[in-house]
């Protein structure tokens, strides 16, 4: 009988293992480009402070990176209804590691300056507000109904480990390797959540087919959160 319920247990591990192989690999890999991003980001902070000796320019530089999420989420939602989440995700990636590139190249030339760090945060930071909804739509449409809960409480869990590590591993890598160290785990991580979406994971295809305008969808979106202010209300104190 106790044979019986162990080879069911672990047959029932394994089936759910399959079921959500797509999502966990997707979950995994962006998770650790995520890190990556992050780890950069700190690391930038650090650099910039140590650079001016400046808390207010060091938070300008969060403030860039915010802004756009801030200005543009309300409209982020219809823009990806329109284009395929897989090709979205894939852009946003290579515009993210395109910044980072470029932060490596002007770090090595000694040419990078403070406003470089300004205007190319801004960019991560549009690109962050397309990437986000895309991606929460992906992991749904990847994942079976009956593992929802699952896949949320995988989701916290990487959030709250990427809020934990992120000061610490950025600040061991940028005390014992330097920036250069800190970029190349950034696009080490890139590579590996690039190659896994490319290659290893299957969206489906789900673009709106509906001809409103992005500022009709935008308005239809206020107008639900108006009706709803408990939602409202969530997204405010819970903006991750």
């Amino acid at each position: 009988m106790n044979e019986n319920m162990k080879y069911n247990k672990k047959y029932k591990r394994k089936h759910e293992l399959l079921e959500l192989k797509d999502f966990l690999i997707l979950w995994s890999t962006q998770s650790i480009s995520q890190l990556g991003s992050s780890i950069t980001a700190f690391a930038l902070t650090l650099w910039l402070y140590e650079k001016t000796g400046s808390a207010l320019s060091t938070a300008a530089l969060t403030i860039c990176s915010y802004a756009p999420y801030v200005l543009m989420s309300i409209f982020a939602g219809a823009l990806t209804d329109r284009f395929d989440k897989k090709k979205t995700m894939l852009w946003c990636d290579v515009f993210a590691a395109m910044c980072t590139m470029v932060v490596f190249v002007l770090f090595r030339t000694n040419s990078l300056m403070v406003w470089h760090l300004y205007a190319l945060n801004v960019v991560s930071g549009l690109m962050n507000t397309v990437q986000q909804p895309a991606s929460e739509v992906a992991m749904t449409l990847i994942t079976p109904e009956k593992y929802y809960q699952k896949a949320s409480g995988l989701g916290s869990l990487s959030r709250s480990l990427i809020s934990i590590l992120n000061p610490l591993i950025a600040t061991a890598l940028y005390a014992f390797a330097g920036l250069n160290g800190v970029i190349a785990v950034d696009i080490g991580s890139f590579l590996i959540a690039f190659i896994a979406l490319l290659f290893f994971i299957k969206i489906p295809n789900t673009k709106s087919n509906r001809s409103e305008s992005v500022l009709n969808l935008a308005k239809e979106g206020i107008v639900f959160l108006k009706k709803n202010p408990m939602i409202f209300t969530l997204i405010i104190l819970c903006p991750v």
